[in-house]
């Protein structure tokens, strides 16, 4: 009994302290993002996602590796001997080296693709892509379409979710949502954004409306009357 107490509380260490490392290292890589394309004046930031998973899959390599370091950094200090932190350390190198060599040119990718949106322009940095593009709202924006969709969790029977979407077309055929399609998309910043939008007088598609029983389910009554508005365009 005594072993599998001692058993169970060393896994939820390694647990506790993977999920730690593992969380640090997702949140590095967001700020890091966001340290390159957020000036601090713009109206909207957001990470798409396919970022937020290059971010969570080189996260779990990342604390997997910072896990490893770190056990072999105590042992050493617990075994008072600095070869047993040496081999420690060479073995988990050669273990995690090529995973994070790999995971390095994505991980670059990554960082370098955000969606930026100001008053003057909207500036996208595609995934595959080292170069930035600036869209004018004037020149470059055909419209907007609205539509959603609502999906039930398999884990959690009769538990739905509804996913707006807000869809910027442009004129190169470029397809960009601000609600589904990134990380930080919510309904408070597609109230803002849309304002924005409607004062540049742009173009509204409304491709499906939810039924008033759906809105009533998925929103507050502060929010109802901008969603009754929003797909009623």
């Amino acid at each position: 009994m005594a072993k599998n107490t001692s058993e169970k509380v060393v896994w939820w260490r390694f647990s506790l302290l993977f999920i730690l490392f593992s969380s640090l290292w997702f949140f590095l890589f967001y700020w890091i993002n966001r340290q390159i394309h957020d000036t601090g004046d713009v109206l909207f930031y957001g990470t798409p996602a396919s970022s937020y998973w290059v971010y969570f899959i080189c996260a779990v390599v990342y604390g997997l590796t910072t896990w490893g370091i770190y056990f072999t950094i105590k042992q050493g200090i617990h075994e008072k001997s600095f070869q047993s932190f040496k081999k420690g350390a060479q073995f988990m190198m050669t273990l995690a080296g090529l995973p994070l060599l790999i995971s390095l040119p994505f991980l670059y990718l990554g960082v370098t693709h955000a969606l930026v949106v100001s008053d003057e322009k909207i500036q996208f940095s595609s995934f595959w892509s080292l170069k930035e593009t600036e869209y004018s709202w004037e020149k470059d924006v055909q419209g907007v379409a609205i539509d959603y969709s609502i999906t039930t969790t398999t884990k959690i029977p009769h538990k739905r979710h509804f996913n707006g979407r807000y869809i910027l077309h442009f004129k190169d055929g470029k397809k960009i949502d601000m609600w589904e399609g990134i990380l930080e998309g919510n309904l408070p910043t597609i109230k803002k954004i849309d304002e924005m939008i409607q004062k540049k007088q742009i173009p509204f598609a409304v491709q499906r409306k939810p039924s008033a029983e759906e809105i009533d389910e998925f929103f507050n009554n502060k929010d109802t009357e901008f969603i009754n508005d929003l797909y009623s365009r």
